[in-house]
């Protein structure tokens, strides 16, 4: 495998290719869901809010071909008032996934967050992501709560 670096983002160097993996990211987790021109230019927006924020941290994963990966993350303060972080989204290239990449990304992941004096880490995943449920799993996360959602039909009933 070639060699992978886990770095620091860098708004100005990274953020075309970053937000070039959010149809994939997006659409493929949330079915049905169309990446727009407005969803995008939110997303360059946040980007740019993060590299700003000390709140915030988002990490690349780079190899001889560029930007293979990102995990981006927040720090913030729970019910009991500690500081616990979010993995807000994570995403690895299809040429380097099955590689360990997301896996590295999680580790310096949290190392970030347990430097910045987080007490936990928590993310969301949808059920049918078998992969990252897996990767997750494996680095000991727990199932902590449940979400459900019901569709409602239009016109009643």
């Amino acid at each position: 495998m070639a060699e992978v670096r886990i770095r620091p983002f860098d708004y100005v160097t990274d953020t075309a290719e970053i937000l070039s993996f959010m149809p994939e990211l997006y659409e493929s987790n949330f079915p049905g869901f169309v990446v727009d021109v407005d969803f995008m230019a939110r997303r360059r927006n946040q980007l740019r809010a993060a590299a700003r924020d000390p709140s915030q941290m988002v990490l690349v994963a780079e190899d001889p071909l560029g930007l293979c990966g990102f995990i981006w993350l927040v720090v913030e303060q729970d019910y009991r008032h500690r500081r616990r972080g979010e993995v807000s989204a994570i995403y690895v290239h299809p040429r380097m996934r099955g590689r360990g990449v997301g896996r590295r990304l999680m580790e310096a992941g949290e190392e970030y967050l347990r430097s910045s004096g987080c007490h936990s880490v928590m993310l969301m995943v949808t059920a049918a992501n078998q992969v990252a449920l897996g990767l997750y799993e494996s680095l000991g996360y727990e199932i902590t709560r449940h979400q459900m959602e019901k569709r409602l039909p239009r016109g009643g009933r």
